[in-house]
């Protein structure tokens, strides 16, 4: 399939919080942050938070967790939970590029594959620069994103393929189907996800940057990380090359402050 000039990004529907819940209800990376929110011993953040899928269940459970998510419609949901489950939550409107909560955590994590909507090195590199600004010293970063999957991408590049359904709360069913295709000059999945609501059709786009993992082990070295971990599963078995996922528990070099990294093009 040939390269669209589409610019790269998410469509509104994908990030309609009622919808969010609704395609995403696995909890199975609760007990990895769980287990790492309580080694931090500390104020954590998190990026991307969303509805508060991870958030309000880490909040429940006693965890000092505040986050940070720049889609006011997710925000809502996610308060609106709070407010159900009679929880007190930190909850802050800004994009994980550039925002100053004027303190520091000793947990920052990035979950569920959100840093690879970040498209551009220097977007990567300014999120980066702002983990540096708010992790304490002897602070944890994690990153969570997926290892690329070259055969289920070409798989998808053929038609559409049914992922998910389920019944909105008005009672429609909507049916969600996944076409991909690779643009390799940019790294990015440029996937459509076609939501079937009755008889509307909305086509959404939700490009994904690949990360391939020895690119991502050197962007965080470049960026003044150490990768302590590198897991390929939330059980915390080792990454392997066909493992799902790429996660990476950091600490901070103390040199952070000077990226080898020449000047950011804008790729």
């Amino acid at each position: 399939m040939k390269a669209t000039n589409e610019p790269l990004g998410v469509g509104e529907l994908i990030h309609d919080g009622v919808i969010y819940d609704k395609m995403n209800t696995s909890l199975e990376d609760l007990p990895f942050y769980t287990k790492w929110v309580r080694l931090a011993a500390g104020p954590a953040l998190e990026l991307c938070c969303g509805t508060g899928r991870l958030l309000l269940p880490l909040v429940q459970a006693g965890l000092p967790v505040t986050g940070l998510d720049f889609t006011p419609s997710m925000l809502e949901r996610a308060r609106a939970k709070a407010r159900q489950a009679g929880l007190a939550v930190d909850l802050i409107e800004g994009d994980m590029r550039r925002f100053d909560l004027g303190r520091r955590f000793a947990l920052v994590y990035i979950p569920f594959n959100s840093l690879q909507n970040t498209y551009t090195r220097a977007d990567l590199e300014a999120i980066f620069a702002c983990v540096h600004r708010h992790l304490a010293p002897e602070g944890r970063f994690i990153v969570d994103v997926f290892n690329p999957d070259l055969r289920l991408m070409i798989e998808r590049a053929r038609d559409f393929c049914e992922i998910d359904r389920f019944r909105l709360d008005d009672g429609r069913e909507c049916i969600v189907a996944e076409r991909c295709h690779y643009d390799a000059a940019t790294q990015v999945n440029r996937v459509t996800w076609r939501f079937r609501l009755g008889d509307d059709v909305h086509d959404q786009k939700l490009d994904m940057r690949c990360f391939y993992p020895e690119e991502l082990d050197a962007l965080l070295a470049y960026n003044g990380f150490r990768v302590l971990h590198k897991f390929g599963h939330y059980d915390e078995r080792p990454f392997a090359s066909d493992a799902p996922k790429q996660i990476c528990v950091c600490a901070p070099l103390a040199d952070s402050g000077h990226a080898p990294f020449p000047p950011p093009t804008g790729r």
